[in-house]
């Protein structure tokens, strides 16, 4: 059987201080567990139908983007020219191919060097054959496997028949799917994550957030699920779960402000519009008129304006009208 290279989630060095606009910068629970040789393979193996027992097979390297996981054999060359980066999400992300590209452009750039390969040269330069794997555990409804790409990100869309000159394609396995139910059958790194997260989000409805995390994570080591990890990273897994569950509240607080703000612009839009079909009634509309009607996004004043355009005989009356108000307002 064939071994393969393999990077993991990219993620820069953990227990670093930010704010919350910028979650990436302290390591998540995934990425830290992909830094264990035996949890890396362990998921390696489910993902490639492979069977290695040795840990020792894989080679972990930090990179300044995150974490690479390659498969070596016993001296220490790659075998199959492949390399895999895996990444988990706890909110989808579309841009995944594109954050694709810039890991595996920073793995390439340490691979040259330390393999002293000359990108100038007249000969070809082989390079790691590069796949892109994500795991999805959110709360939102996802498809059981997404397959994103790159040019879904172009500025022009792709011509029918057109290839693009770059292109990264990206899967996204939802944990949550019953139709991944194998995965974490087979993958006890796997399952055990998706038990962690679930506890914690469990137990933070009814406790402070802290304290659900350290609950589930002593549950998890009575229980023997990820048990050293947990013993060993306690308090980096503590400062990184609730990072992620106040950026995870955060983009529901996000996501519930932008569904009020669209239906509000909606209902400003509507009442634009109404307030243009009865000026039409009166003859034409001045362009610079109808632009400054839907740009008002206040509802009280576009109710205003309906009721001055269906009492208005004329254009020029509803103008003038409407020049008093701003005037008085």
């Amino acid at each position: 059987m064939k071994e393969k290279e393999k990077g993991a989630a990219a993620v820069p060095e953990a227990g670093v201080n930010v704010p919350m606009g910028n979650r990436e910068v302290v390591s998540d629970v995934f990425s830290m567990l992909m830094e264990y040789p035996e949890h890396a393979l362990d998921v390696y193996n489910v993902l490639n139908g492979s069977h290695y027992e040795d840990p020792g097979v894989v080679q972990v390297e930090r990179l300044k983007a995150g974490i690479s996981l390659t498969v070596r054999n016993d001296a220490s060359f790659l075998i199959g020219g492949e390399i895999h980066f895996y990444e988990h999400q706890s909110t989808h992300n579309p841009n995944m191919p594109l954050r694709e590209v810039i890991y595996y452009t920073d793995y390439l750039k340490i691979w040259i060097k330390r393999n002293n390969r000359d990108v100038y040269g007249r000969g070809l330069v082989e390079i790691p054959t590069p796949h892109f794997v994500s795991f999805y555990n959110g709360e939102e409804k996802r498809p059981a496997v997404e397959r994103m790409r790159l040019s879904s990100a172009f500025c022009r869309p792709l011509k029918k028949g057109e290839e693009a000159d770059l292109e990264v394609r990206c899967v996204q396995y939802n944990l949550n799917a019953e139709e991944n139910r194998e995965l974490l059958v087979k993958s006890s790194t796997l399952r055990g994550y998706v038990c962690f997260v679930d506890k914690v989000r469990r137990y933070r409805e009814e406790q402070e957030l802290g304290v659900a995390i350290d609950r589930a994570m002593e549950e998890c080591v009575r229980e023997g699920v990820l048990a050293r990890f947990f013993e060993e990273r306690k308090d980096e897994v503590r400062k990184s779960m609730i990072l992620d569950c106040t950026w995870e509240a955060r983009e529901k607080l996000i996501k519930r402000d932008s569904k009020a703000e669209g239906k509000a612009e909606g209902k400003a839009e509507g009442k634009a519009e109404s307030v243009i079909e009865l000026l039409e009634d009166l003859g034409d509309v001045p362009t610079l008129l109808k632009d400054e009607i839907r740009a008002e996004r206040s509802l009280s004043v576009l109710s205003m304006l309906n009721k001055m355009a269906a009492r208005a005989n004329s254009i020029e009356e509803f103008i003038e009208n409407y020049e008093k108000m701003k005037v008085h307002n």
